[in-house]
């Protein structure tokens, strides 16, 4: 049977966009089919309105191709916890969450290891710049690599031996001013810059152990230096293919996600439709049909064809079906449900932007990703020393670390976690022009071609399942 109704307000405040005009010029382009059997199921009826909206004029409305678009924006169900049909998606799921908890766990100890590779590369970039500027001659730097070789090599005052314990004995007391007054370039030149001490009269003693020191540690500054840059250039090789690792796992971690959400049950205790003991399941289903071309009359009875690009005429399929499934052996001895039951349909013509249809594709979103959100975090928080490492690997230039505003190298994190436009398929179905106005009577013809194909959508069905039309 079929009737045609209005919405409440609260109900319209979730339309994705203006209602069109009813065809008949009367109320809103609202419609509602019910039908209750338990012969009929939802497959049908479901496959039977998308075949039409994406058929061609006169065998449908014509929603396909460069013409238009349809695409699915909910898809709920819920059974009873006792009922097999339950037990058999909780099973898929769980085998789902499995493989997204091992993934996942994977990426955490990812992250943590990044985070040391990362650490331990400062620490490595602060040394190397000691090393660095004190070949370039800055005593400041070279005084500090000396008192890193006293204090971590020879073990500072503890060690008798060491530079700061032979200033202990008698006549060694101004070992370490010349230590570290002292810079010679290179081992060879060692001997050289201690023989300029025999001119300040400078003992014999004291000049050969200040050499032998000066050797020593001339040796273990050119090692160590060689030793921190090829160190330096694995870590940095290391960490790059952690980035991709963490990449590429994440990119695993998505399909499992969208499974897990999409296998997700409606919470069932306040529904009056579904009861625990009994084998009954509750399906909402729900697509958009955008139409992007219509058809101009020009003079002499031409038509021209023409873009909406502001307005557009949307169709919306509403699905509400309450059912008792069967599982039963079908093709290749597979097990799956058959439902059948009571189901609500409910077409509406209505005229959509882009704006509406972002906003309300948000509304219908109901989980927030809260722990990808938290990978996404992490990865922001080591933002910078990513780019900059990443740089210095050679895998982005400089100018490329920022290509545009606001764009920077965890975009791809974010694009996983944060694309809700690309998670949930939305069409960029037009544009407006900044400062632009819509074309002069547009929205006439998105409400025109609404109003048109809902009606029929309404009026097609009823015909071909045997139900009285007007």
């Amino acid at each position: 049977m079929g009737m045609e109704l209005d919405l409440s307000k609260k109900e319209e405040e979730i339309l994705p966009g203006k209602y069109a005009p009813a065809k008949f010029g009367m109320g809103n382009s609202n419609y509602t089919l019910i039908v209750d059997s338990t012969q009929a199921s939802v497959e049908e009826k479901y496959f039977w309105m998308i075949r039409y909206l994406e058929s061609k004029i006169p065998y449908g409305r014509d929603y396909f191709g460069n013409r238009g678009r349809i695409m699915k924006v909910k898809d709920v169900y819920t059974a009873g916890e006792t009922s097999s049909y339950w037990g058999s998606i909780e099973q898929r799921r769980a085998a789902q969450i499995d493989k997204f908890q091992q993934i996942m766990a994977n990426v955490g100890n990812m992250l943590k290891a990044l985070f040391q590779l990362l650490r331990e590369l400062r620490i490595m970039d602060e040394r190397l710049d000691y090393y660095e500027r004190g070949y370039k001659g800055e005593e400041a730097a070279e005084v500090s690599l000396k008192s890193i070789w006293v204090d971590m090599v020879e073990g500072g005052a503890k060690n008798p031996g060491s530079v700061t314990g032979l200033s202990l004995q008698l006549g060694m007391v101004t070992l370490p001013d010349f230590f570290y007054t002292v810079h010679p370039k290179k081992v060879e030149d060692v001997e050289k810059e201690v023989e300029k001490l025999k001119e300040g009269a400078v003992n014999r003693k004291v000049r050969e152990i200040l050499a032998r020191k000066l050797k020593q540690y001339m040796i273990w500054k050119e090692k160590t230096y060689r030793e921190l840059k090829i160190g330096r250039d694995f870590k940095l090789k290391y960490m790059r293919q952690h980035y991709y690792v963490i990449k590429l796992y994440l990119n695993w971690l998505r399909p499992y996600l969208n499974n897990i959400q999409r296998l997700q049950m409606k919470e069932s205790w306040s529904d009056r439709d579904i009861i625990t003991a009994f084998e009954t399941s509750k399906i909402q289903l729900e697509v958009l049909a955008i139409k992007e071309k219509y058809e101009l009359e020009t003079l002499y009875g031409n038509k021209e064809e023409r873009d909406f690009k502001y307005f557009f005429p949307c169709v919306q399929i509403k699905i509400d079906f309450v059912a008792i499934p069967e599982l039963a052996f079908q093709q290749d001895f597979q097990r799956g449900a058959v439902h059948r039951g009571r189901s609500i349909i409910t077409v509406r013509g209505l005229v959509v932007t882009q704006k509406d249809l972002n906003d309300y594709l948000k509304k219908l979103e109901e989980d927030d990703l809260k722990l990808l959100a938290s990978v996404d975090e992490s990865i922001l928080a080591l933002k910078d020393d990513l780019e900059y490492y990443l740089e210095k690997a050679g895998d982005i230039k400089k100018d490329e670390v920022k290509e545009e505003k606001g764009a920077t190298v965890v975009e791809p994190f974010k694009a996983i976690f944060l694309g809700f436009k690309e998670l949930l398929g939305i069409p960029d179905v037009g544009k407006k022009k900044e400062g632009g106005r819509p074309p002069k009577g547009e929205e006439g013809e998105a409400k025109k071609v609404a109003s048109l194909d809902a009606y029929l959508a309404y009026k097609i069905f009823k015909q071909a399942h045997g139900m009285l039309t007007e």
